[in-house]
């Protein structure tokens, strides 16, 4: 297994176990809401950033697994040697997207970093930071564009031996 793959799969243990912490999360929002009537928007907060962080992180590894949904209505009625370059195309197309997403998400999140951005939504009392938020979407992406280099070549081989063989 390539590097890149195995950093994806390592993480995946780390997405995988902060299930159980968002799980912990909403049974204390729920808890505190209905049991004690205090609804703790802090709670809320970290849910939904932890929603992020395992949807967001969980994409390279889905995608290494080759996990992701796809609609293969025309690509099941094409020839194999179409298939491979439509498979080819199709990373290409993930990883040019990766990059444009880095290029524009970069600099957004710098710039939040730099003024240490805060979520005011709530108020002056709670103002949680987010800078560190928008830096986990572009590592995120860099991770899945990153996982499409192993993806791409393997393919080319493939296409390489279709070729000669």
């Amino acid at each position: 297994m390539d590097p890149i793959s195995r950093l994806n799969s390592k993480l995946s243990f780390f997405i995988m176990y902060s299930t159980l912490l968002i799980t912990f999360v909403v049974v204390y929002e729920v808890a505190t809401r209905y049991f004690l009537n205090m609804a703790d928007s802090r709670a809320i907060f970290v849910s939904v950033w932890l929603y992020g962080i395992l949807f967001t992180l969980g994409g390279a590894y889905t995608l290494h697994e080759g996990g992701h949904v796809s609609v293969d209505i025309v690509y099941r009625k094409v020839p194999e040697r179409v298939r491979k370059v439509l498979d080819i195309i199709d990373i290409g197309v993930v990883m040019v997207s990766g990059i444009i997403l880095i290029l524009v998400g970069a600099p957004i999140a710098w710039r939040s970093f730099m003024i240490r951005e805060v979520d005011s939504s709530l108020g002056i009392v709670f103002a949680p930071p987010i800078w560190w938020f928008k830096w986990v979407a572009v590592i995120s992406v860099v991770l899945i564009t990153l996982q499409t280099i192993p993806m791409l070549l393997e393919k080319i081989k493939q296409w390489e031996v279709n070729q000669h063989g």
